[in-house]
């Protein structure tokens, strides 16, 4: 038995009597010798326990001898239904199986596969690589795999392309590696995987596209590390997966993340590893139920993240997420989300302005935005409307107040001011500070007067749905004090303020505002 490399390549065999030709003059090695039997014993070929770091006889087999055996053979020598099994082989030459129909399924675990495999179209029951570094990366475009395709631990140097397959089982890349620098290290486009798709702890150098693939089952990132510097990282635009996609425990990602219009049932995720992404992109990203922290600044930090897309804003990321909150009970906190929305929606519009050099639109935007914001968080809080009620009314307290203190109040009636007890109050010899104050008690004629109250007054002049009589029946005056004479501006004010944010906050309650 020599442990010399054979590196003579082989023909396409075709035929049992070409295999039967190369054993009678001894071209072949002992490890070819041994997938035969196995072969025709329907079992295992176990060429070495390890991947092989050598090509030595003792472990070389050559691509067209697995070819003709994957086929099925010929008549004089058909493969067994279980496929073709070889573990622990160097296998050599390039392994054609294009356009093929496979018998059972094609297993290569613990192998080295020297040159890139072909496998255009090809349909086998199920494809397993365990374990074998792939020197040059493989090519299943379009394959037709109704079982598993397994490349858990192996080791794939250049792309991994499956664009177009269609799998019936998993696609298990479980601590797999996939190396192809900045190039595209798996390709999946438009694949139809029945079952799950598991990246856990796979470690990727370049791209992961999944656009427009479909996966059946779940698709897991957890422990991965995806790096694809300045490029996609993860590409799952379009996407839809029927089950859940796990976003968690992820160790690295260097490169876009982009979820364009992707879709899946169940998104299970994790802030830590959101954080991770350089770039992301959540717009048209859809799922049905959230599995993960309901904290709305995590939340929020992972929309602002990723609505905005090429400099450009887009809400549906909020609306998704506040959909799903408010569906699972979390009302509040996805008012905030939408709240956070309009913020950020406005913004975005103040900056177009900015940019397209138009400073009265951007400072007319600017004012409506920031009364919407106080007074009703742009039609999400309402309530607002009320808190800036009660700060304006107490502002008018706090002016009548003293107004009234320092004796710049008068009646606000004609017939009480040119009535001679008012005169001689407020003007004649015996004048008093205060007239106002010492009108309305019992040893005077104004004892029946309306007895002032600085709330009710505050109350009357801010808002406009309410009238307590206090502003009917009294008034500041600008000649007695700097109080009278401030309030007497600033109730002018105050009235405009409390019919503007009245009208606002009853607009947003009835829904004339509309929150979007």
């Amino acid at each position: 038995m020599s442990n010399q490399p054979i590196d003579k390549p082989l023909a396409r065999i075709a035929h049992w009597v070409d295999v039967q030709n190369l054993i009678d003059r001894g071209a072949l090695s002992p490890a070819e010798m041994r997938l035969i039997a196995a072969v025709q014993q329907g079992s295992w070929a176990e060429i070495g326990q390890s991947c092989p770091n050598e090509k030595l006889a003792d472990l070389s087999i050559r691509a067209p001898l697995i070819s003709y055996f994957a086929t099925g053979g010929c008549s004089e020598m058909q493969t067994p239904g279980t496929g073709v099994q070889i573990q622990g082989a160097w296998i050599s030459g390039t392994l054609d199986l294009n356009f093929a129909q496979a018998v059972g399924s094609l297993a290569l675990v613990n192998c080295y596969v020297e040159e890139r495999p072909r496998m255009l179209q090809l349909s086998v029951a199920s494809l397993m690589l365990k374990g074998s570094v792939l020197a040059n990366g493989i090519n299943a475009q379009s394959a037709e795999i109704p079982g598993d395709v397994v490349f858990e631990k192996a080791t794939i140097h250049q792309e991994l392309c499956l664009a177009g397959a269609h799998l019936g089982g998993q696609l298990i890349c479980t601590r797999a590696q996939m190396l192809n620098g900045e190039g595209v290290a798996l390709n999946a486009q438009g694949a139809e995987i029945d079952g799950d798709l598991f990246l856990r702890g796979a470690n990727v150098e370049g791209a992961v596209r999944l656009s427009g693939a479909r996966v059946g089952g779940q698709l897991s990132c957890k422990e991965a590390r995806l790096r694809n510097a300045g490029g996609d990282a993860l590409d799952m635009q379009r996407i839809v997966v029927s089950e859940g996609f796990y976003w968690q425990q992820v160790e690295s990602v260097l490169g876009r993340v982009d979820l364009t219009s992707a879709h899946c049932a169940d998104l299970a995720d994790d802030a830590a590893s959101w954080a991770l992404c350089d770039e992301l992109c959540l717009v048209g990203l859809t799922y049905d139920v959230l599995h993960g922290s309901a904290d709305v600044s995590e939340r929020l930090s992972w929309l602002r993240k990723g609505a905005v897309w090429d400099r450009e804003f887009h809400p549906q990321p909020y609306e998704q997420l506040a959909k799903i909150m408010r569906e699972s009970g979390h009302r509040s906190e996805a008012t905030s989300i939408l709240f956070d929305k309009e913020n950020a929606r406005r913004k975005s519009i103040r900056k177009r302005w900015i940019a397209e050099k138009r400073p009265f639109r951007w400072l007319a935007q600017l004012i409506w935005d920031l009364m919407l914001r106080s007074t009703i968080g742009f039609g999400h809080r309402p309530q607002r409307s009320f808190y800036v009620l009660v700060v304006l009314v107490a502002i008018a307290w706090l002016f009548a107040h003293f107004a009234w203190v320092k004796g710049d109040f008068a009646p606000n009636v004609a017939v009480v001011l040119l009535s001679d007890e008012w005169r001689g109050l407020a003007h004649g010899p015996d004048a008093v500070p205060n007239p106002a104050m010492i009108w309305g008690d019992a040893q005077h004629a104004g004892k029946d007067y309306e007895t002032f109250n600085a709330v009710a007054y505050a109350v009357d002049v801010v808002v406009p749905l309410i009238s307590l009589g206090q502003d009917a029946a009294w008034a500041p005056s600008t000649n007695r004090g700097p109080w009278g004479w401030h309030l007497w501006w600033l109730r002018w004010v105050l009235t405009a303020c409390g019919w503007i944010i009245t009208a606002i906050g009853a607009a947003a309650v009835t829904g004339v505002i509309r929150k979007d």
